[in-house]
């Protein structure tokens, strides 16, 4: 994997099915993302409108499905930075936040048994396509996706649901 990319792996008791249900359902994203997070048709090619604040609206931020597969694999371009996140990622010269706000990504999904039956799905996600390995939009997503891939996982198997005040992630 480039060092222009973030990749997790994580195993969770349920089906790929389900999973990509908990990655595309507006209700399951609300209740483990906190009222916030993407929604879509998830037909390739369609708007990921994103809901940055519980309070807030959906926005169009530009994202676009480029692959939806049930139960295998989600994939979707990312947003820029906007100009919301600029005190989350501690940026405070205009320069440095004009340049970053270039920059555009893609996030993908993949669903696959464990390689142990036992230890149920295998969901990788890898968010690319960065410029650098010095990204701001990079190291605040790879914090981001293992927190959001947690509460996944937690609600799934049945445990505790997350109810930040905001997405952990820009």
């Amino acid at each position: 994997m480039s060092k222009h990319a973030y990749e997790y792996v994580i195993y969770i008791h349920s089906t790929p099915e389900e999973i990509y249900r908990a990655l595309t359902d507006p209700e399951l994203v609300a209740d483990y993302m906190g009222d916030t997070g993407p929604r879509s048709d998830w037909q390739v090619g369609s708007p990921v409108e994103w809901k940055m604040d519980p309070n807030g609206e959906f926005r169009d931020y530009g994202q676009r499905v480029l692959a939806a597969e049930p139960g295998r694999r989600l994939s979707y371009t990312w947003h820029r930075l906007q100009p919301e996140h600029r005190e989350m990622v501690g940026i405070t010269s205009d320069e440095e936040f004009a340049e970053a706000a270039k920059e555009r990504s893609r996030v993908t999904f993949t669903l696959e048994p464990a390689e142990e039956p036992a230890a149920g799905t295998k969901l990788t996600i890898v968010h690319d396509a960065f410029d650098s390995p010095d990204s701001v939009m990079l190291a605040s997503v790879s914090v981001g996706w293992t927190l959001i891939l947690s509460e996944v996982k937690t609600l799934l198997e049945g445990g505790r649901r997350f109810a930040p005040a905001s997405s952990p992630s820009a």
